[in-house]
């Protein structure tokens, strides 16, 4: 596989884990908005309403920049989640939860070359759908 296809394959599952990470993040503080009722108290505006309508509004542009990064790499994560089991955990691992290669051979229960056969059968799937 050359280099340079490999490193644009590789891009393309950083991308989709640091998107996986994006989305968690802000389910996080959507739901820590949520429980605290009183997040917006010390804001200072003309109404209580108008904190929760700008926030709003901030959160539908996070969500629809993130259902475009989801869109653009959602063959990423049809591939991942068609892999066997250990498979998914070595992607979910590097890419999303960004362990070092000998960490995700740890965690994973395989050799640190099986971890890079991995991720070449994943990046030459990219390779094919783009």
């Amino acid at each position: 596989m050359d280099k340079e296809k490999r490193k644009a394959g590789e891009n393309y599952l950083k991308k989709w884990g640091q998107s996986i990470l994006d989305i968690e993040n802000l389910q996080r503080e959507i739901n820590q908005i949520r429980r605290n009722k009183d997040v917006f108290d010390t804001i200072q505006m003309d109404s209580k309403q108008d904190i929760v309508n700008t926030y709003n509004i901030v959160v539908d542009e996070k969500l629809l920049k993130l259902k475009n990064t989801i869109y653009d790499y959602k063959f990423v994560d049809d591939i991942v989640s068609n892999l066997e089991d250990y498979q998914k955990k070595v992607i979910k691992f590097r890419y999303i939860y960004k362990n070092s290669w000998q960490t995700v051979a740890l965690k994973a229960h395989i050799s640190l070359r099986q971890c890079f056969n991995v991720k070449n059968l994943v990046i030459k799937k990219i390779l094919q759908n783009i």
